[in-house]
């Protein structure tokens, strides 16, 4: 198990960026400094360690493997496109958790996985953020799915999104037990992009669901 949030955060410092980005699924690497604090304050809150871990559009794997870091029951890694799980496969014999993950390529609508109970299930995921002119509200399926397989679920959303998930969260019966901001910075990943970096504030909240 790797202790301390510095050392979380050194050994996700490796993990590799997804190859060639799909604008239409707002694919970014989560920041190894954001998914470090993530990983490090649902530890710190019992979210973890002898939980089974549901990671919602892994991406490159990681949150996922962070929280493999972390001596859990088990971590599931879900993701709809195979070039970006092949990635996280590699990311994760690189850096080599004690505890495997159970890589599942599938989209998030139709999670094929079974839960024996919602108790134990913690849920991490860097959902879409609907930037997309068609793809507006884009994190609601992923709030959806994670509402239904875990009772903790920790996400990151857009910055001042927090009257929409408040909403979405209460109408499910759920409820927001913590919220703080994060800065991550991203890097250029489109033809259209100017900056070669670019940071960019969000929300990451902790919601407990019924």
């Amino acid at each position: 198990m790797v202790s301390g949030k510095k050392k979380l955060e050194l050994n996700l410092s490796r993990v590799s960026d997804f190859e060639n980005p799909n604008i239409k699924y707002e694919q970014y690497m989560t920041s190894a400094e954001v998914a470090s604090t993530i990983i490090h304050v649902a530890d710190m809150n019992g979210d973890i360690q002898g939980k089974s871990i549901v990671d919602l559009g892994t991406g490159t794997g990681m949150l996922a493997i962070g929280a493999a870091l972390r001596n859990p029951r088990k971590v599931v890694g879900i993701e709809k496109d195979k070039d970006a799980l092949s990635i996280a496969k590699r990311n994760e014999d690189l850096i080599s958790p004690e505890v495997a993950v159970e890589w599942i390529l599938a989209d998030v609508k139709c999670v094929p996985i079974k839960m024996a109970g919602k108790d134990d299930v913690t849920g991490i995921m860097n959902p879409p953020f609907g930037a997309q002119k068609n793809h507006k509200y884009a994190d609601r399926i992923f709030l959806e799915k994670i509402s239904e397989i875990s009772s903790i679920s920790y996400s990151i959303h857009n910055c001042d999104s927090i009257d929409f998930i408040k909403t979405f969260v209460e109408g499910r019966g759920g409820v927001i037990s913590h919220s703080y901001s994060a800065t991550m910075e991203l890097k250029k990943s489109q033809i259209f992009h100017t900056k070669m970096r670019k940071k960019i504030e969000t929300e990451v909240h902790r919601i407990r669901w019924r």
